[in-house]
């Protein structure tokens, strides 16, 4: 169930970097566009400057237009030591513009205009997922009190996460073991649950403080968990009754959590985080979106919080109804609405992370729209990649803002005696406008595994005005809807 915008993957001519350390220090840092529109001055050409996610020059490889020496002979170049790399002056209509960096996912920017560009790239995917593990500490647990007290720990969220909600990152598809009265089941390796008894016609003990959480890359993270608790026997009563874990989710209460940051640089690091920093008090009045009766829907709460969203409540509504979602006291809030098929809804198969997500902020007794869920696309590979995009989506006051896609390897991880499999994500495409296809310029990716994805995702807004490929583009876009193939 993933699917990732290319989110701040691409910055034009926005993020702030000093140009060397011989500037006046009480000067304002001159931004990559104005660095490079005085190159263009100098040297009468345009520039492409080419950066990771900390703004560190990259030595990459350029190509405009589909393959080398199309549609010009010197049309693949190399950046220079800063980043940097001069566009020729043959390029003098819109052309795709596909970067590469050593340890970096490949990205392609659809129909350019030659003009000065600052792209980042994003990093590639580890082998082996760097995991965080610890326990949620100062949970009120009170034995006998007919409640269970848990933490479910999630990485922190930008606005553009959220708009690309994965399921996975809330509900681990790893899993861990949980025993009591002699029988063990499966829960998810996010989950932390202090030691704690309660009574059903037995007594029972519950403990499985640690959590286990997975990242795709290291670097600096910011660790969220949530605290929560359901009423015991209710749980336990649906659950042997054979109901859907989907059907449950009401029966969970979000109360408060804590937030940590942390810089991973090896493949496991320990992190107790505090259950009971933040405490979500205030109540936000929500109207449920429409949905169809073989869709599941899910209505999300998220406060902005040291600039991340935090998820603070969700509920799967009944049709038509009005919900009383929990959230942080004096903070900007948001509704996030997720849509799904019901048969796909917890599904591994092939197609099954198929949604539909809208992200609005919030205003009293909200109705969120949602465009609606596509078709997977099309992939022939006879002449290189070529995507064909199923029938774009149609929503009233809705606008087409960008399309989006991802080829990325599938690699199966054991664990335990569970196969997991990892999405790894390979090359980013990123455009302006609802596109019917994206034709990728011919060039191999090497070392593909024998199983692979595409991700395609319109991405849609409720203004009607064009904006850039960068960070104004999270902030425009409001709706996304998420298809996939494998191949």
């Amino acid at each position: 169930m993933r699917f990732k915008l290319v989110s701040a993957s691409v910055v034009l001519a926005s993020t702030l970097l000093f140009w060397g350390c011989s500037q006046d220090k009480s000067e304002t840092p001159k931004t990559d566009s104005q660095i490079l529109n005085e190159r263009m001055r100098i040297t009468g050409q345009a520039q492409i400057k080419v950066v990771n996610q900390y703004g560190e020059p990259l030595a990459a490889k350029i190509l405009v237009g589909s393959s080398e020496g199309v549609p010009f002979a010197g049309n693949f170049i190399q950046t220079s030591s800063d980043g940097v790399a001069i566009i020729p002056k043959q390029w003098t209509s819109a052309q795709h513009v596909t970067i590469e960096a050593n340890g970096y996912i490949r990205q392609t920017l659809l129909n350019q205009d030659p003009a000065n560009l600052t792209i980042k790239l994003n990093p590639t995917y580890l082998a082996t997922r760097a995991e965080v593990k610890g326990e949620v500490t100062s949970l009120p647990v009170v034995n006998g009190d007919k409640l269970i007290d848990f933490a479910l720990v999630m990485p922190g969220m930008s606005r553009g996460d959220l708009l690309n909600f994965d399921l996975n990152s809330v509900i681990s598809p790893y899993s861990d073991t949980l025993t009591a009265v002699g029988q063990s089941n499966p829960i998810p390796s996010n989950v932390s649950l202090p030691t704690q008894k309660e009574s059903y016609f037995i007594g029972v003990t519950l403990s499985k403080p640690q959590y286990r959480m997975y990242t795709p890359t290291y670097g600096p993270k910011r660790v969220y968990a949530a605290r929560g608790r359901f009423v015991f026997k209710d749980v336990v009563k649906e659950l042997q009754n054979g109901t859907p874990f989907y059907e449950l989710i009401n029966y969970f209460s979000i109360l408060g959590g804590g937030i940590r940051d942390i810089t991973l640089t090896g493949p496991s690091t320990a992190l107790d985080i505090p259950g009971t920093e933040l405490e979500f008090k205030s109540t936000l009045k929500v109207q449920a979106p429409v949905a169809a009766a073989d869709e599941v829907l899910l209505v999300l709460a998220a406060s902005d919080v040291a600039s991340s969203l935090i998820p603070t409540d969700i509920k799967k509504p009944e049709q038509g109804a009005t919900l009383n979602l929990s959230s942080l006291s004096n903070k900007p809030a948001y509704i996030i609405s997720v849509k799904k098929r019901k048969a796909e809804f917890m599904a591994t198969t092939p197609g099954a992370d198929r949604l539909t997500a809208a992200i609005s902020v919030y205003v009293d007794n909200i109705k969120p729209t949602l465009l609606p869920l596509v078709e997977s696309p099309t992939i022939t590979t006879a002449n290189g990649i070529e995507i064909t995009l199923p029938a774009a989506p149609v929503t009233a006051g809705i606008n087409p803002l960008a399309i989006s896609a991802a080829i990325s390897d599938l690699v199966d991880v054991q664990n335990g005696t569970d196969k997991i499999t990892n999405v790894n994500r390979r090359w980013e495409i990123l455009g302006a406008g609802w596109n019917a296809k994206i034709q990728l310029p011919n060039w191999p990716l090497e070392n593909m595994a024998s199983k692979k994805r595409v991700e395609i995702n319109f991405i849609g807004s409720t203004t009607n005005t064009s904006t850039p490929l960068d960070d104004s583009l999270i902030q425009a876009a409001t709706h996304v809807t998420h298809a996939s193939k494998d191949f």
